[in-house]
C-alpha cells in the first residue's frame, strides 16, 4: 500500500447546466472505520428546478481496490426514477455498500467481497472510486458526468 499515493479526495466536473462532485471526506481511514463518501449533482441553469430521469440511483459508484486488483460494481434496480433538482441546491447521495458475486467469480474475489460485506468499514487497501451520474432531461437530452477520488484504509 505504500506504493500508492492518494491523489485527490474531491473531484468536480461540469456538463452543460450540471455540476457533479465526488467526495471522500478523508485521505485515509482506519480499518473498521466508516468511509464517508458521497456524490452530488447541482443544477446551475436558469430555471428554478428541473426533473431528471435516471436508474435506481442518480449517482453510481464503482470501487477498485488496487493493491489486490478487486473491483466492486454498482447494481441497478429500477429502470426509471424521477428526481427534482432545485437550482443551486446540491442533490447528495451517500455511498452505501453494494456489489456481489456469481458462480463464475474467482475464489479470491469471493473472499474479498464476503470480507467487505461482513465487517464495518472497508478492508485495508488503496481504493479508487469512480462516481458517475447518468440521466436524461425532459427534452431527452442525456447527461453523463464522471468523477474519480481515491483513499487508503490502514490496518
Amino acid at each position: 500500500m505504500e506504493d500508492y499515493e492518494v491523489i485527490k479526495t474531491i473531484d468536480e466536473n461540469v456538463q452543460g447546466d450540471f455540476v457533479f462532485r465526488l467526495v471522500s471526506e478523508k485521505k485515509e481511514y482506519g480499518k473498521g472505520e466508516d468511509v464517508k463518501l458521497y456524490g452530488e449533482i447541482t443544477y446551475i441553469g436558469d430555471k428554478d428546478e428541473v426533473t431528471i430521469r435516471h436508474s435506481s440511483s442518480a449517482i453510481l459508484f464503482t470501487l477498485e481496490e488496487k493493491t489486490r486488483g478487486f473491483e466492486i460494481d454498482f447494481g441497478v434496480d429500477d429502470l426509471e426514477v424521477a428526481t427534482v433538482l432545485k437550482q443551486g441546491e446540491p442533490y447528495r447521495e451517500e455511498y452505501v455498500k453494494s456489489g456481489g458475486y456469481s458462480e463464475n467469480t474467482p475464489n479470491d474475489d469471493v473472499r474479498f467481497i464476503k470480507d467487505f460485506w461482513k465487517n464495518d468499514g472497508f478492508p485495508s487497501g488503496y481504493y479508487v472510486i469512480n462516481g458517475e451520474t447518468d440521466f436524461s432531461l425532459e427534452n431527452r437530452e442525456r447527461v453523463n458526468i464522471k468523477a474519480t477520488v481515491d483513499f487508503k484504509v490502514a490496518d
